[in-house]
């Protein structure tokens, strides 16, 4: 979304905060329906649940079955927000968060680590580079690059000199116009930010560091949001590696700003003092390659020098190890870890400092966040690193105010937690919390457990700011995003913008040409306000406009995402109004309805699941509508014309959400294991509980991630009340849900019935049963909150 950075006048230079506030949501004509209703994420906040058991208990049994019908429509997606022991801290980036006024700590570092590939897409022979690069030009022809750890700087000549390209953490191909690289190779790398500082930058309206500063700690995505142009004519870089870029929102070939001083514009390859946009460079979480592979090797002195030791498992004292073969060392002045994921202590017997040792190189103790020390213990991290998720508790024993958190959290007083935690609950994943803000001070590494007071986890007091997981290097990222990306000319050249929300109105000076959809799909609009005709563009590349469904002339003017849906597709077009005359049935794309033998004059359409594009001509040209579930009882009315010449529904990637009952403070969940059952329990559960809650859609099954070859099935006869297991997916006859916009999830096989709870005060108070629909029972409203 473009948003514009509001500044404030403070001291004698101008300070940049964060902005809290996004932009309001524009309104359509097709608002209120479930496939352009927002999916609120799981971020926001309503008032806290009372305790799960009361809920339930509280809960009347279901009585006698009825037939009843369902009063107005509840919502399906949440108007507020869930309660803070829910809430997910990710709705502030890290390159959006600022410490404000806050110190941080000791810096903790991180390896480095690159792999060059011969081939596109990171594929073919690979080089794997740990430090710095003094002269790379003897290599041979580079295609992609990974960035495992660090960022790194890439140097068109040796002796880092020459045109310079940002290498941030993750994939990138070198042979693209894009990328903008010279095609003489890589003269030499660098590696210029590798802790988690706080990046700094003083800006300066004039040469020789004179003049009105601005001092940045955080990205600024717009600098004509300001009271006044940004004019910068001289800077000095304090800290991190900083991107100046020429025009707003980070577009365009961005200016490379090292730590040092600037006196002229010239200093850094421009001789225009005005900045569009600029923001820091940072690193991200911790991750693991070789979870199952530990290996690492210890030398006595620094820079890998004195006796070595490769070991593979834990040792509880390096200075008499219970192998009488293995060398006594007096302590770790370096070591190289080759495969998993470590954590270094201070002591013997895993007591003292503790340092998270990730894949990479420790030449010295300054390199682990040491205090001038040496490691005396070392211990292998074993627990599982997939979907991470922790509870932090403001009081011991998980009472008083608590709050969960999935992602990284430089500071846990954006999710209003803190300034004191006494208890923490790892529901999954490994975690590496902080003393200080921005991921710096004393280190605390947490696995999957309970710790009741802040000695369980080796801290002297409860102080304890912020906080990250350990990912695992290729893993699959469970967090859903929407991207499009618009040129202003063909085959993806000329100037460009990326979008993550609707836009109602494009730059009016901007006329795409060309564009590339990289997450979910997308309606362009040939006015502004989501009006005119609409061209429906899923995942892909379309160098054209001709490509994108439009004419040569066609000028667009705004754009939508296409919201998420959880139904299998099925669509009845009727051959007269009011849904009467031939009928016709479709679950999937018809490219020609004529050349299949149906009529193509269309009179009224019934959509019973998914979302469709019904195009005007066959092989999907023409005009476009995009319709979700519903009735247009006249289809000549609705569209301007009688005729369906051709019809598909959107496919919609795997997209991964928890379901939660506001009626019973819950969601809906399993308990560990369940993939060593035959049936595994379903039930609604509070956060705090344990098990998986994360859920996803797959062909009408509903599956949960921690058992993907199972999914939702009712057990027993058909009957009210019948309990609803995670049975093999291969179970016959098949059993489908879809989630309809009153918020109910819905059998397909067994009509009329739909998700509930058992209640009363038994034992199995808390498990899910088929029911059918009742409105006294607000049980049977599910809210999806996705990731």
């Amino acid at each position: 979304m473009m948003k514009k950075h509001v500044a404030g006048t403070k001291g004698p230079h101008l300070e940049l905060g964060l902005e809290l506030q996004g932009g309001t949501r524009p309104t359509s004509r097709l608002g209120g329906s479930l496939l352009f209703g927002s999916l609120v994420p799981a971020t926001k906040e309503a008032s806290t649940p009372e305790p799960l058991g009361t809920k339930l208990s509280a809960l009347l049994p279901h009585g006698p079955p009825g037939l009843r019908k369902v009063p107005g429509q509840l919502p399906l997606l949440c108007s507020e927000r869930p309660s803070l022991t829910e809430k997910l801290a990710c709705a502030l980036p890290l390159e959006e968060w600022s410490p404000a006024l806050k110190t941080q700590g000791k810096p903790n570092t991180r390896p480095g680590k690159v792999i060059f590939f011969s081939e596109s897409g990171c594929q073919g022979s690979g080089r794997e580079v740990w430090g710095d690069i003094v002269d790379a030009s003897g290599w041979a022809p580079v295609a992609s690059i990974r960035v495992v750890r660090g960022c790194w700087v890439l140097y068109e000549e040796p002796e880092f000199r020459g045109q310079k390209l940002v290498l941030p953490e993750g994939d990138m191909e070198l042979r693209t116009p894009e990328t903008k690289w010279s095609p003489q190779g890589i003269g030499s790398l660098r590696r210029v930010v590798w802790d988690y500082s706080t990046p700094e930058i003083s800006l300066f309206s004039e040469e020789g560091l004179k003049g009105a500063q601005v001092k940045l700690r955080e990205a600024l995505k717009n600098s004509q949001g300001l009271e006044k142009p940004l004019q910068v004519a001289s800077a000095t870089v304090s800290a991190g590696l900083w991107l100046l870029y020429p025009k707003p929102l980070f577009e365009d070939t961005p200016y490379i700003l090292e730590p040092g001083e600037y006196p002229t514009s010239e200093a850094w390859g421009t001789s225009d003092p005005s900045v569009g946009s600029l923001k820091p460079m940072r690193l991200g979480c911790p991750s693991v390659e070789k979870p199952g592979e530990p290996r690492a090797v210890v030398y006595e002195a620094p820079g890998f020098q004195g006796r070595s030791w490769e070991v593979s498992q834990d040792i509880y004292n390096l200075q008499q190890p219970e192998d009488s073969q293995s060398p006594h060392l007096a302590s770790v002045g370096s070591l190289r870890v080759l495969g998993g994921c470590w954590v270094g202590y201070e002591k013997e017997g895993f007591r003292g400092h503790q340092y998270l040792l990730e894949e990479g190189e420790y030449p010295d103790w300054s390199h682990w966040g040491g205090y001038d020390e040496m490691l005396t213990s070392l211990r292998v991290i074993r627990t599982d690193f997939g979907d991470p998720a922790v509870v932090l508790f403001e009081a011991m024993d998980f009472e008083g105010h608590g709050v969960e958190v999935s992602k990284a959290l430089p500071d846990v007083e954006l999710v209003q937690h803190g300034p004191s935690t006494q208890a923490i609950h790892v529901l999954s994943g490994v975690w590496v919390a902080y003393q200080e803000v921005g991921f710096s001070g004393e280190q605390y590494v947490l696995e999957k457990g309970v710790y009741r007071n802040c000695e369980d986890w080796g801290a002297g007091n409860s102080a304890l700011a912020s906080l990250q997981p350990v990912l695992q290097v290729g893993e699959h990222d469970l967090h859903f995003v929407s991207k499009i990306q618009l040129f202003s000319r063909p085959d993806f050249l000329g100037d460009h913008f990326s979008f993550e929300d609707d836009q109602a109105a494009l730059p009016a000076s901007f006329r795409p040409q060309s564009c590339r959809v990289h997450g979910g799909s997308w309606i362009l609009f040939d006015e502004k306000n989501f009006e005119g005709d609409q061209h429906i563009l899923c995942e892909g590349e379309f160098p054209t406009l001709t490509a994108m469904g439009c004419l040569a002339s066609t000028v667009l003017g705004s754009l939508q995402k296409v919201s998420l849906h959880f139904s299998e597709p099925s669509i009845f077009l009727y051959g007269l109004q009011c849904f009467e005359g031939k009928e016709i049935e479709l679950s999937r794309e018809v490219r020609s309805l004529q050349a299949e033998g149906f009529n193509n004059h269309v009179l009224s359409v019934r959509i019973k699941g998914g979302v469709w594009v019904l195009c005007e001509h066959s092989d999907f040209r023409g005009r476009q509508w995009l319709v979700g579930s519903c009735e247009i009882t006249n289809w000549l009315t609705y569209s301007g014309t009688q005729r369906v010449g051709s019809l598909y529904p959107i496919k919609q990637r795997r997209v991964y959400f928890r379901l939660w009952n506001a009626a019973l403070g819950g969601f809906l969940a399993v308990p560990d294991h369940v993939e060593d059952m035959k049936a595994g329990r379903v039930v609604v559960s509070d956060p705090r509980a344990g098990g998986s809650c994360i859920w996803y859609y797959e062909d009408g099954l509903l599956k949960n991630q921690m058992a993907p070859t199972m999914s939702l099935q009712v057990i027993g006869p058909p009957s009210p009340g019948s309990k609803v297991v995670l049975w093999a997916e291969s179970r016959l006859p098949r059993q489908t849900w879809s989630i309809s916009e009153s918020g109910h999830i819905c059998s397909q096989m067994f009509e009329g019935q739909i998700l509930d709870v058992k209640g009363g005060r038994g034992y199995d108070r808390d498990h899910v049963v088929l029911w059918e629909p009742d409105e006294d029972r607000a049980s049977q409203i599910w809210t999806i909150h996705v990731l």
